[in-house]
């Protein structure tokens, strides 16, 4: 009889130990596979966020011009119908100041690309190389014209093109002026 209660102890001690050990390796199981389907379904829109973040960081706004009269419901009479990107500031000394890009400029395309959401001027500049040329589009003082920009290297980042410009997407200001 007490060899039998012994034997049933150590069957339920065992059945216990089972229990808690195949509960702790499903909840580590089911930990890992919540976590590898997380990080693989966010990777790819954490990857476009990050993207725009460093644009902005990149090309910070600091407006020199009046930029409410962008915001009124209906389209300024002196604005292209297509987008692009609109000169908040030029840097002194900037390939775009020689070139004679001013603020309050808006920069249509490059060479022949056009200024989007999804190709944005600083995009399209970083495909180029620091001593590169490239034609630029831009609508000022109410006319189209174009100018020729030697592009330089970045002042902090030797290997970066820049043009030397702030602006703002103005789609990004249209879909403002329609909330």
């Amino acid at each position: 009889m007490e060899q039998d209660k012994r034997l049933y102890v150590v069957v339920i001690v065992i059945g216990v130990l089972a229990v808690l050990l195949s509960t702790c390796l499903g909840a580590c199981a089911g930990g890992i596979v919540g976590y590898w389907a997380g990080r693989n379904a966010s990777s790819g829109a954490a990857e476009g966020l990050l993207r725009e973040i460093q644009e902005w960081k990149c090309q910070p706004i600091e407006p020199e011009i009046e930029l409410p009269r962008f915001f009124e419901p209906e389209r300024p009479r002196f604005v292209p119908e297509r987008g692009g990107a609109l000169v908040t500031k030029v840097v002194d000394g900037s390939p775009a100041d020689k070139a004679g890009i001013r603020s309050g400029d808006l920069i249509l395309a490059v060479d022949g690309v056009p200024i989007a959401e999804e190709n944005t001027l600083q995009r399209i500049i970083r495909e180029h190389r620091p001593g590169d040329r490239v034609e630029i589009a831009l609508w000022s003082r109410g006319r189209e014209r174009t100018v020729k920009v030697k592009l330089g290297a970045h002042p902090e980042e030797r290997d970066v093109t820049y043009l030397g410009v702030y602006y703002v997407l103005l789609t990004i200001m249209e879909h403002l002026q329609t909330r």
